[in-house]
């Protein structure tokens, strides 16, 4: 009881640490991925703001040159020069011109040229009627804040507008002749963005210095868009797609190395400031982006078979302390069973010999009768200090095998009569079945001898009272059998392996009342195994138990 007691608190010693660093090591890694995700995330945020940037500008170069194309029409006949323009330019959708006091002169609200002024003018009347301002309201320009992962790319962005700005102020000398009629005093102008049949639209218009004329152009959104969509690509080589989305949350545009579909999540989002409500998306190929699982994995199996590794080595080592510790007994034990077996024949026979040797026994059938007892306990002696060198060499893988041919009935026989008067003495009447024909097999002569005597020891400490033994002899196809079988208590099925162990005895009765030290079987089945053979244990039909030594019939000599 106090031996499990200290074993289960050594693997709890074991357990309960190794179970805390195992979750120690798992959260560890949890804070781990969870960092390379944010990491990944705000790199996303910043590549995407840059090529939202690049987006803007853009956008905004358009504008500005629209804008300054308007500024050099200021002195002329408008009509006339905004209808060619936009037959000439792609980017131009419409053109108007609006007086503050008549309201929309161009094109003809009464008299539309076409389909397409009609729409235009009735997409735009709630401005061209006064109804709205000229203005973009603040409320629809939105700017969602900067994260700390794209701040550094805004600030890069900025300036590069501020450069650009300014080099857009510069005019060349060429073109300072046509400018000079252009008021050097501050001109209103201005874009708006409109929805309008759930599309965008930009109308960008210029009003000049002390006029109340205001004319401008719509652009050609699709025109526009698809001069822009070349810039939308990833980084080559990069392992993500981009997505533009419209004002209707649809995907109007993507590029990438695979496809993006409405129930992607993107990595990371940004408004176009220049394109309200259309939003910029990235997305991680979900099939190859394997960071955060991949790093979780391996550091999972990593940290599981560090905890599997430590629970494997401290089992091992424990179960190595509890055998160690067993052995140790089962050694101590059979130091005390070895040396109360050797001194019992031993005292005997001194005993005998002194009452021989001070001449005090007349009687010569007393004399005979203790000479056979010297001689009885002698053999007995020799068999324990056999049993005993011969465990000793198989431990260490010393033993030798002399193997030649001999005839196995008649060895058999001759150790049969040896030991018929120990088994006379014991009360076993022994039947054999041997057989009249030679069996010739190479073997050697003295591992059989010590396999038979145990088997017959064995016998006679727990089968006495059976009063039967019986040797059968018998030659199969490849092999011989030798099966000796009693009619004693018998063995348990569960513990018919066991017995062959080194230091078992079964716990009953009779093995308390008999001396041994649990050698004997063992020793037997690791000759028959050095033989080539085996020896195994069986329950007799008899009722009691049978024990069968099988050799080959070719055994080469080792």
């Amino acid at each position: 009881m106090v031996r499990t007691k200290l074993i289960i608190l050594a693997w709890l010693l074991l357990l309960v640490p190794t179970l805390l660093l195992g979750v120690g090591a798992w959260r560890l890694l949890q804070n781990e991925s969870d960092r390379l995700a944010l990491h990944e995330q705000q790199s996303a945020a910043a590549r995407l703001a840059t090529i939202t940037g690049n987006l803007e500008l853009a956008i905004a170069e358009v504008k500005d040159g629209l804008m300054q194309r308007l500024a050099l029409f200021s002195a002329g006949d408008l009509p006339l020069l905004l209808g060619n323009w936009r037959q000439e330019n792609p980017l131009v959708r419409n053109v108007f011109v609006w007086q503050a006091d008549t309201g929309l002169t161009y094109p003809d609200p009464e008299m539309p040229a076409s389909d397409e002024e009609r729409i235009f003018i009735r997409r735009y009347l709630p401005l061209f009627s006064g109804e709205l301002d000229w203005k973009q309201p603040a409320s629809d320009l939105p700017s969602p804040p900067a994260t700390s992962a794209s701040a550094s790319a805004d600030s890069v962005l900025s300036e590069r507008k501020e450069l650009r700005q300014l080099a857009s102020r510069a005019p060349s000398p060429g073109l300072i002749a046509s400018l000079e009629k252009i008021s050097t005093q501050p001109e209103e102008s201005g874009w708006r963005s409109w929805y309008a049949d759930n599309q965008l639209h930009l109308l960008g218009w210029y009003q000049p210095t002390d006029s109340k004329r205001r004319y401008g152009v719509e652009i050609e959104m699709m025109a526009l868009l698809s001069r822009l969509l070349g810039s939308l690509s990833p980084p080559y080589g990069s392992n993500e797609s981009l997505a533009l989305l419209n004002g209707s949350n649809h995907i109007f545009h993507q590029s990438g190395p695979f496809e993006i579909t409405a129930a992607s999540p993107p990595t990371a989002s940004r408004a176009i400031e220049s394109l309200p409500h259309w939003r910029l998306n990235i997305y991680s190929n979900p099939s190859t982006n394997t960071v955060q699982s991949g790093f979780l994995l391996i550091g999972g199996l990593l940290t599981g078979s560090f905890i599997i590794a430590i629970l494997l080595g401290g089992s091992l080592l424990l179960w190595q302390a509890v055998r160690n510790q067993r052995d140790a007994q089962q050694k101590t034990s059979f130091v005390s069973n070895v040396s109360h077996e050797l001194k019992t024949p031993l005292t005997t026979i001194r005993m005998y010999a002194e009452l021989l040797g001070e001449g005090k026994i007349d009687s010569a059938q007393k004399q005979r009768a203790y000479l056979q007892t010297i001689i009885r306990e002698s053999q007995r002696l020799t068999r324990l200090v056999n049993n005993i060198l011969d465990f000793s060499r198989l431990e260490q893988g010393r033993k030798a095998f002399n193997c030649h041919e001999v005839d196995l009935v008649e060895l058999v026989r001759d150790i049969l009569s040896q030991q018929a008067p120990r088994l006379n003495d014991a009360g076993l009447r022994l039947k054999k079945q041997l057989g009249a024909e030679a069996l010739r097999i190479n073997v050697d002569r003295d591992a059989i001898e010590q396999i038979l005597l145990n088997l017959l020891d064995n016998a006679i400490k727990y089968a006495a009272n059976s009063g039967e033994l019986t040797l059968c002899l018998q030659r199969e196809q490849d092999h011989l059998q030798l099966i000796l079988s009693d009619r004693g208590p018998g063995i348990p099925a569960e513990q018919q392996q066991k017995i062959f162990g080194k230091f078992y005895r079964l716990d009953s009765s009779l093995t308390s009342t008999q001396p041994g030290a649990g050698l004997g079987l063992s020793i037997a089945r690791q000759l028959a195994r050095g033989l080539g053979g085996e020896l195994h244990c069986f329950a007799a039909d008899s009722g009691g138990s049978s024990f069968c030594l099988t050799l080959p019939l070719q055994k080469e000599s080792s």
